[in-house]
Order: C-alpha cells, then structure tokens, then sequence
C-alpha cells in the first residue's frame, strides 16, 4: 500500500472546464514571442565607463564626472538644479581628498583622481 499514490490513478475529479490534451500536437501557442528590445542589447554591447578609461576614451576626471552622475541620477526629479549640484560638487571634492576614496579611484582606474577639477 503506498501512501502518496505514486504510479496509481488519482482519484481526483478535474476541475470543470479543464482538460487534458490528448496529444501535445493538439496544444496550440496563444501568447506572444519573446522578442528582446533592442535598447537592452545596445546597452549591453555598450562600453562601460571603466573600459573606456582604461582604452583612452576618456579622462580620469571624465570618468568621475560619470560615476557621480550615475550615483546621482534618482535625485534628477527629487531636487532643484542648484540642490543637485550642489552634492554633485561636494561628491566630487569627497573623492578628491578623502584618503580611502582616493585609493578606490587609484585602484579601479590606476591613476588619482584630479585635485581641483
């Protein structure tokens, strides 16, 4: 006697209106094809900031300048012009002479970030 009646018939009574297919050639597709916008694979082919650093495409300075932008970004809607460049400013200055950020940037793109930039 098996407890989980696995290998013997169910015994349960379907639901009404919910059929078995009796074939799965019978089984017909009704929803849409996956299809992949191509904004996402443009962003995925994209370079990002550090590859371009590294290739010469950008500065240091530029790059820091894309990394406090990118950190900022969900103030864009939040905040004043004056407000948002503000911390931008200050960000910028933080990463200039804080001694732990400064040997982040030194690390991750090999130089110093600009002093007074």
């Amino acid at each position: 006697m098996s407890i989980d009646r696995i290998g013997k018939g169910s015994g349960a009574i379907p639901a009404a209106g919910i059929e078995q297919p009796s074939s799965s050639s019978e089984v017909s597709k009704t929803g849409a094809e996956f299809k992949v916008q191509k904004s996402d694979a443009a962003q995925a082919t994209a370079p990002a900031p550090l590859d371009r650093l590294r290739s010469g495409e950008i500065s240091v300075s530029q790059y820091l300048d894309i990394k406090v932008s990118e950190a900022t970004s969900h103030l864009h809607r939040r905040l004043g012009t004056d407000q948002l460049e503000f911390i931008r400013n200050s960000l910028r200055e933080q990463i200039a002479s804080d001694p732990v950020l400064v040997d982040l940037v030194k690390a991750s793109t090999g130089s110093a970030p600009p002093q007074n930039e």
